[in-house]
């Protein structure tokens, strides 16, 4: 039980994604974007839950030797979500069993204010 003030945590749909992070890296960027570009982070979360798969000019599958990378021992699809011009939020998508409650996991793997080098 949260105690009195406290602030209430965003519930997700069965239809949503849930957003967890991979990497002790990505949970510090996540709160550097969170500083530095507020709303537009708040949009990519929106984005994150709802279509984390749907390309855009914004949201897209990494190509070359970054189209694809590891997780706990699995290969997974990387995909990139372009926060701001530099910002850029790494992530892979597991999608959950049957019958589960949600329709998977949006796997942080990277948060970064700024471009990462590897892609410039």
């Amino acid at each position: 039980m949260s105690r009195k003030g406290g602030a209430v945590s965003r519930p997700i749909k069965r239809a949503e994604w849930q957003i967890v992070f991979a990497t002790r890296d990505a949970e510090k960027g996540w709160t550097d974007l969170l500083a530095t570009a507020r709303d537009a982070t708040v949009d990519a979360w929106d984005t994150l839950t709802r279509e984390p798969t749907v390309e855009t000019r914004r949201l897209y599958q990494l190509k070359g030797d970054y189209a694809y990378g590891t997780y706990n021992g699995q290969n997974y699809a990387r995909y990139q979500y372009k926060v701001t011009d530099g910002g850029r939020i790494w992530f892979f998508v597991d999608p959950a069993q049957k019958g589960a409650k949600i329709a998977g996991r949006v796997l942080l793997e990277r948060c970064e204010p700024g471009h990462p080098k590897e892609t410039e």
